[in-house]
């Protein structure tokens, strides 16, 4: 069965995380991730939200 397609090649859609299902269903990822467990995840907009205000500050 040949592979059409190279696995590493794939373009994938972005991840959309609800923080709020996460933190509901925390106890699945107990024996995983402790991020996940805890809910510690960052959306990719809090991410750029904070790299913007980081990179605006002066460093001294």
């Amino acid at each position: 069965m040949p592979i059409e397609e190279n696995v590493w090649d794939r373009e994938l859609r972005p991840i959309k995380i609800d923080k709020s299902q996460l933190k509901k269903d925390a106890l699945r990822y107990r024996m995983g991730s402790v991020r996940l467990a805890m809910g510690r995840v960052v959306t990719k907009e809090e991410f750029e939200s904070d790299k913007t205000r980081i990179l605006a500050l002066k460093l001294s």
